[in-house]
């Protein structure tokens, strides 16, 4: 049997903290200057690596998600999303494959797994969405190693097809890993309904009784910041990422606007895929936001004096931040983990500049968002409340609701009696389709497809508008 393996993320923070750290139960004492070596030698906050039982560190696996970054991987959630598969995969090797490595798997080694991941039993079986997932890190993996010379040739084999490059007669060699599946839908994903949503927003995050008084037993803490940072996620589509990077000086503080929604750009560097795009929030959540900003958090922030390692300072207008050295950068340019750095106010009466806050000041880990939301809908459990709700579930409901909406709006608006053409019944769906897409930051039309399917009425709400078109056309030709 081989030595198996252990999962870690880089917490480049904790290299900065003088009082000592525990780890695995041991006091550990950070030697100083660790930070400064860790990174000058390219250690990224967030990254994961791997361990080895016996402490020893794979190079070429480790230096595989160090590479992730130059290969279009660029948000931690791909990189936590990628370490937790390939650990997956090489704890598979080690205890049922005669001690593998990584390195030493074959086709051989991929058909168990295959066996083993989506041919077992129903309680160990999972998805072929979640099969698919797992083959796009390992083949990500070994694509690299291969490129690399770690290993000559890839454990998975490939098919290849030759498609036609869209408007011209090129031909293009499109290459495939035979060991995705074909059956998996690329629209398995939840969301839910209000009353769903209600129910484990307060009986879930709020700690309220089914029937919305107060429940006497409850003893959760930071219920309404949770509670509102669930109301920000449905009804913007952001993600957990996206919503737990905001800075105060991201958002409009005034919601006394005659409009009902306020805008407000979320950065590149904060956005998935580097693309930034406008964010509209409704004036009743920044109307909450605000009331937990001059409350709650401003308690919090008082608390204690961040320590951070090479603070960036936020300046007066808010739009750029100053390090030790005096440099100023916008912003706008700030990646999550250095936002995590931003500071306000000055040396003494400082606070960290992110929105959302721990009880003791501190900013509030993506691990914590998902912690609350389990809790939560284990809660609602307990009270016979069958919810199954993540960050990512409340934007997909967002989607799902807004898509609702864009399509009976723009059905309403959409037949034009000079049209002879079809151009409106096309724009039926081409226009909500791609507001849809602008709001959720999608890079293309066919990842907004998903939520197609999974609106219940656009079946009938197109069908319906097809045949008022095509009624009003019918009418003009008489």
């Amino acid at each position: 049997m081989g030595v198996c393996v252990q999962l870690y993320f880089t917490n480049l923070d904790a290299l900065s903290r003088p009082l000592p750290l525990s780890i695995d139960g041991l006091a550990v004492r950070i030697v100083p200057g660790a930070l400064d070596v860790g990174e000058r030698a390219g250690l990224i906050d967030g990254m994961p690596f791997i361990l080895m039982d016996d402490g020893s560190y794979d190079l070429h696996l480790n230096r595989f998600f160090r590479a992730c970054p130059g290969m279009g991987a660029r948000s931690p959630n791909t990189w936590r999303s990628y370490a937790r598969d390939i650990l997956v995969w090489a704890r598979f090797l080690c205890e049922r494959r005669g001690g593998k490595t990584v390195w030493q798997a074959d086709r051989h080694d991929v058909l168990a797994f295959h066996r083993a991941r989506r041919l077992s039993a129903a309680p160990y079986r999972i998805s072929a969405a979640s099969w698919n997932r797992s083959v796009a890190a390992l083949d990500k993996l070994y694509r690299w190693a291969v490129e690399e010379g770690i290993m000559t040739s890839s454990p998975f084999s490939y098919s290849v097809t030759l498609r036609r490059t869209a408007g011209t007669r090129a031909l293009l060699a499109v290459t495939a890993n035979r060991s995705r599946e074909r059956a998996a839908r690329r629209h398995d994903m939840r969301f839910v309904n209000l009353g769903s949503y209600l129910l484990f927003r307060d009986v879930g995050l709020r700690g309220r009784l089914p029937d919305g008084a107060e429940d006497p037993t409850w003893r959760g803490r930071n219920g309404e910041r949770n509670a509102l940072f669930a109301e920000l996620l449905v009804t913007t589509g952001l993600r957990l990422s996206e919503g737990g990077s905001l800075l105060l000086a991201d958002l409009p503080r005034k919601a006394d606007s005659g409009m009902r929604s306020l805008p407000f750009d979320l950065p590149g560097a904060v956005a998935k895929g580097g693309r930034p795009r406008r964010i509209r929030i409704p004036r009743r959540v920044l109307r909450l936001i605000n009331d937990y900003i001059d409350l709650e958090r401003a308690i919090s922030a008082a608390r204690s004096e961040p320590i951070v390692s090479n603070p960036l300072w936020l300046t007066p207008d808010g739009e750029k931040v100053v390090d030790a050295m005096g440099k100023r950068v916008r912003v706008d340019r700030l990646t999550p983990g250095e936002r995590g750095r931003a500071l306000t106010g000055a040396p003494g009466k400082a606070q960290h500049a992110l929105l959302w806050l721990t009880e003791d000041g501190e900013p509030v880990p993506s691990a914590t968002w998902e912690a609350a939301f389990r809790r939560a809908c284990a809660r609602c459990r307990r009270f016979g409340i069958d919810v199954n709700v993540t960050p990512h579930t409340l934007r997909h409901t967002f989607a799902v609701n807004m898509l609702s909406m864009l399509i009976r709006e723009q059905i309403g608006v959409v037949f034009d009696p000079q049209d002879r053409h079809g151009a409106a019944y096309r724009r039926i769906l081409g226009d909500p389709l791609q507001k849809l897409q602008h709001l959720l930051g999608h890079a293309s039309v066919t990842s907004t497809y998903i939520y197609l399917d999974s609106l219940a009425e656009a079946q009938e709400l197109v069908d319906a508008a097809a045949d008022r078109w095509a009624e009003d056309a019918a009418g003009d030709a008489q």
